[in-house]
């Protein structure tokens, strides 16, 4: 086997490739171009309806000459050339380098057959960690020619000789996202954030229930230690209901401890202002005008009546 060399391709390959052009002479390789046609498993194709157009067609403008290969998925991309393989050769095919580096990675096979005629469908998937953009017209691919020792009689004559598309039966079982390494890792990360932030948000409600649970036990405690701070607090609640608070001091039964507001009294505030003190209703004192039950006079207080009235008169 015999590679062709530079100056063998650039007179052998204008009649074997079309279009051809001498800038695309690459040492003793050809570059071929991203062309008209290209499909790309993503998300979306599973939400599509089945008879939706599943191969993008390429424009040659800007805007609609370029696909985007994300992470993990396959993709199927025409070349822009016809390519014709002699029946004393064979052809070899790759990528070229600038985007293997970056992750693209050629699937498809890498021989073409002695008899090929037609367009190449390059299949690619990328192992990368970033999209990739591909454009039309893009110089792609190299394809490398051998000659073989005899001309064989064995050559190509399948279905695909002469193609001109992407045929939708190619594409039809890969109409879905495709799992791989990448796309696991990135759902996995997916969830590891939405975990993250569940855990922050845990965090701050526990952080208001623990506040929520010391301004109840602070409040607890001023109730019990400071019983004043309550009837203040009453106070103000009643005041604020339109009702006076009078208070009475007293003295414990003992008479040692002061007993502050031992008794609490609300005056509805509503009270005419203007009333004058000596219209207030005063107590009336009632003299007391029991009798007793048995009257004595005083004279006869000390004097004993005697049971025999009689005998006082008699002489000793």
């Amino acid at each position: 086997m015999t590679f062709w060399s530079g100056e063998l391709l650039e007179e052998k390959l204008p009649q074997l490739i079309f279009p051809f052009t001498s800038r695309n002479l690459d040492c003793a390789s050809y570059r071929l171009s991203v062309g008209e046609q290209a499909f790309v498993t993503t998300a979306e194709l599973e939400s599509q309806s089945p008879d939706v157009n599943l191969i993008k067609q390429l424009g040659t403008q800007s805007s609609d000459g370029a696909i985007r290969i994300s992470p993990g998925q396959f993709a199927f991309l025409l070349t822009e050339e016809n390519i014709t393989v002699p029946s004393n050769a064979i052809a070899m095919i790759s990528i070229r380098a600038g985007y293997k580096f970056k992750g693209l990675i050629n699937v498809s096979g890498f021989h073409v057959d002695p008899g090929w005629v037609g367009k190449l469908i390059f299949s690619v998937y990328n192992a990368g960690t970033k999209p990739i953009i591909v454009r039309r017209g893009e110089p792609l691919f190299l394809i490398v020619y051998a000659y073989l020792d005899r001309d064989s009689q064995k050559i190509y004559n399948g279905a695909a000789k002469n193609q001109k598309e992407i045929d939708t039966k190619l594409v039809e079982n890969l109409t879905s996202t495709v799992f791989s390494p990448q796309s696991l890792k990135n759902r996995l990360d997916d969830v590891n954030e939405k975990l993250s932030s569940m855990e922050k948000l845990r965090k701050i409600w526990m952080s208001i229930a623990g506040l929520v649970v010391a301004l109840v036990a602070i409040a607890v405690a001023l109730f019990t230690l400071w019983p004043g701070l309550s009837g203040s607090i009453i106070a103000v609640a009643l005041n604020s209901a339109g009702y006076k608070l009078v208070t009475s001091n007293s003295i414990s039964e003992n008479g040692q401890l002061p007993l502050v507001n031992a008794t609490i009294v609300a005056e509805s505030k509503t009270q005419n202002a203007n009333t004058a003190p000596d219209q207030a209703e005063k107590p009336t004192a009632k003299k007391s005008t029991q009798v007793p039950k048995h009257p004595v006079s005083a004279n006869s207080a000390n004097q004993e009546t005697p049971k025999h009235p009689e005998k006082a008169n008699k002489a000793p």
